[in-house]
Parts: structure tokens; sequence; C-alpha cells
């Protein structure tokens, strides 16, 4: 699979993943941390499209 088909990953998750690697956190730790940091910024993502159709309506 190419990068090109692979979805971008948000700096600031890039940056904490290089963190954990800095202080060795195992691959587990990291695959949690990720899931969570994408989890809130899906849930960010929608909380701001439910405000734009509230401010449309």
């Amino acid at each position: 699979m190419g990068k090109d088909s692979q979805k971008a990953i948000h700096p600031t998750i890039r940056k904490c993943l290089q963190h954990l690697d800095v202080i060795q956190a195992d691959d587990k730790t990291k695959q949690i941390v990720y899931m969570y940091m994408e989890t809130l910024l899906r849930e960010r993502d929608r909380a701001a499209e439910e405000m734009e159709k509230k401010e449309i309506n």
C-alpha cells in the first residue's frame, strides 16, 4: 500500500508518537494513545459540524 492511499497523521499526533518513542513506550501504548487522539479529533470535527448546522438554521 502506497503513501497516497494511507490517511495522513495529524501533526500533533505525529509529535506525540515521537515523544512516545523518546520515552521508549511499547507499541501497545502507542496504539492506545493514537486511538484516543484520533477519537478526540473525530469528536471535535463532529461537534464543529453540528455547530455549523445550527448556525445555518
